[in-house]
């Protein structure tokens, strides 16, 4: 299709324990050059679906550390690439959203680097955003 990929971490790993695929083996076989955004998100497990332990990819609990760890080997293998936290349901206060980016971007500058990238600095969750962007 020649096109740029959004890699959903947490949906690979939804899908590699409910599929029964390892998901770094999936997370290897994508063109390293198509990538250009990761998506990091929490998920649920539903007891009620015939099988013990489906996992829905929900965007509505914290990032797990299977999926922290698929992360790190997304950045090894990509390299510098945007993310972006995903929420959309059972959404919980600002600070600890801002918690979250913070730890993804902790754990890129562990894994990739500090300073080989222009990382924006942590914002003031307090703070307006045109004061963040400097308008």
């Amino acid at each position: 299709a020649d096109c740029k990929i959004l890699l959903d971490i947490n949906n690979i790993y939804v899908s590699g324990v409910n599929h029964r695929f390892d998901p770094v083996r999936y997370i290897d076989s994508v063109p390293a050059d198509r990538v250009v955004q990761f998506h990091l998100a929490g998920h649920s497990v539903r007891k009620d679906s015939g099988r013990e332990g489906f996992l829905l990819d929900t965007h509505d609990h914290p990032v797990i550390p299977p999926v922290w760890n698929l992360y790190r080997h997304a950045i090894k293998r990509f390299g510098p690439v945007t993310t972006l936290i995903e929420w959309d349901a059972k959404i919980p206060p600002l600070s600890r959203l801002v918690g979250i980016a913070d730890r993804a971007r902790t754990i890129f500058e562990e894994t990739y680097g500090r300073g080989s990238r222009t990382i924006p600095a942590p914002r003031d969750p307090d703070a307006p955003l045109a004061a963040h962007y400097g308008a």
